[in-house]
């Protein structure tokens, strides 16, 4: 049977059980019920489904090909330190994101409700994303990159900037990227996969370890996908504000002028060093 058919299954026999005590489960409790308009109205099941590879693989030829012209316009070096921005821009993104989407208080909220249940559904079944297809993995991002590629491509001058292009590409690819290291934080057999390893050991990976500390209630460390800003978002969580608004404006804020400010950081950081 299909992965997703098997664990909607799962969660079926999970909410079924937790309706025979008194205080059910916020999570489960919204899976107990149909969603509205695909999720946009009401958070509700069905949860795990298949995505479409359509805009899975017109982004990433598009981004393919606007990373190929920016290389060619700039230089090597240049795209290294621009790869390297786009993963520290990514996990921090990746941090304020799962801080809003792992909050029960923000299921009730219209458009924004299903992805929080899809998400904290994965705290009841960790290994959910190593069943799945990986490509349906990878298409759980294609609602927000493809509105993020169209807003930004309204947004910035991507057709005739390199390093603005660059940027944008890279986005898309460091988001697949933070799926598999999402997907190999759950998979045991990956401490015996040297590249993952490697990966590791250079700390652009999450170790097993660490995204495991995240899955213990109440789930409220180590948010980030990749590990390198979880210092950060520890901090900010713990020491400055839990106000769930503030987290979500941040996110809205950095998910729609990311790039722009990746972009500007690195025109000057390169023009500096001599790079363009």
């Amino acid at each position: 049977r299909d992965a997703n058919a098997v664990l909607e299954d799962q969660v079926q026999r999970l909410v079924l059980k937790s309706q025979q005590g008194q205080d059910q489960d916020p999570v489960l409790k919204a899976a107990s019920l149909p969603k509205l308009y695909d999720g946009v109205v009401r958070a509700g099941t069905p949860i795990y489904v298949g995505r479409s590879r359509i805009p899975l693989a017109f982004l990433s030829a598009l981004a393919l090909g606007g990373l190929s012209w920016s290389i060619y316009d700039i230089n090597i070096p240049a795209f290294c330190v621009c790869f390297v921005v786009a993963l520290v821009g990514y996990d921090l993104l990746s941090g304020f994101l799962h801080v809003v989407l792992d909050n029960p208080a923000n299921l009730n909220i219209p458009i924004l409700g299903q992805p929080c249940l899809e998400f904290q559904m994965h705290h009841h079944f960790p290994t959910d994303l190593v069943k799945r297809d990986f490509l349906d993995v990878l298409g759980d991002l294609n609602t927000v990159v493809s509105i993020l590629a169209v807003w930004n491509l309204c947004l910035l001058d991507i057709l005739n900037n390199p390093i603005v292009r660059c940027m944008a590409a890279l986005k898309l690819f460091v988001a697949y990227y933070g799926q598999y290291s999402h997907r190999a934080a759950h998979t045991p057999s990956s401490v015996n996969n040297k590249f993952v390893e490697g990966l590791r050991s250079l700390g652009i990976m999450i170790p097993l370890d660490t995204h495991r500390s995240h899955h213990r209630a109440p789930h409220d460390k180590d948010f980030c996908l990749l590990g390198m800003c979880n210092p950060l978002i520890n901090f900010i969580y713990h020491k400055v504000t839990t106000n769930r608004w503030i987290w979500m404006a941040c996110f809205v804020a950095l998910g729609l002028g990311g790039i722009a400010i990746e972009a500007m950081l690195m025109e000057n950081l390169l023009a500096s060093v001599g790079l363009v």
